[in-house]
C-alpha cells in the first residue's frame, strides 16, 4: 500500500469517526432517554435513594422538544438524584401522578411529591432539576 492511498483511508476513517461522535452528541443532547420499565425503576429507587425526579414528556410534543436539551443538562449536572424519564405515550404512570400537561417534572422525597413544574421556562426547569431544590 502506498502512502497516498494510506492517507486517503486514514482521512476517510477520521471523517467517519467525527460524524459518528457528532451524531451521538446530537442524539444525547436532543433526545429524551426514557427509563426502561419506569414503574419498576421508580419502586426500586424509592427504596434505595430518598431523592427521585420524575420527568414526563410525550413523543411529538413541541414543548417537550423545546426543552429537551435543558432537561438533559439538568440530569447530567445532578448526579445525586435518580431520574425516571417517562414518555406518556408508552406508560400510564402519568395517571398515578395526575400529569395533565407535558413536559412535567416532579420531585419526590421518600416517595412523596415535594415539588412539581409543568412548562417550558428554562430557569424553572434548571431550578427544579437542581440538587438544591431537594434540600
Amino acid at each position: 500500500m502506498n502512502i497516498k492511498q494510506f492517507s486517503k483511508e486514514i482521512t476517510v476513517l477520521m471523517l467517519a469517526l467525527i460524524v459518528a461522535v457528532g451524531s451521538y452528541l446530537l442524539w444525547d443532547r436532543h433526545t429524551y432517554h426514557d427509563t426502561a420499565n419506569p414503574k419498576a425503576t421508580l419502586t426500586k429507587t424509592s427504596k434505595t435513594k430518598p431523592a427521585t425526579t420524575l420527568i414526563f414528556h410525550k413523543t411529538g410534543c413541541a414543548d417537550c422538544r423545546a426543552v429537551v436539551t435543558d432537561v438533559n443538562r439538568g440530569i447530567r449536572n445532578n448526579a445525586n438524584t435518580d431520574f425516571v424519564v417517562v414518555d406518556t405515550k408508552d406508560s400510564d404512570l402519568y395517571k398515578r401522578y395526575n400529569v395533565v400537561s407535558v413536559p412535567t417534572i416532579i420531585k419526590l422525597h421518600n416517595g412523596h411529591e415535594v415539588s412539581r413544574y409543568s412548562g417550558t421556562n428554562k430557569a424553572e426547569i434548571a431550578n427544579i432539576l437542581a440538587d438544591e431544590a431537594m434540600r
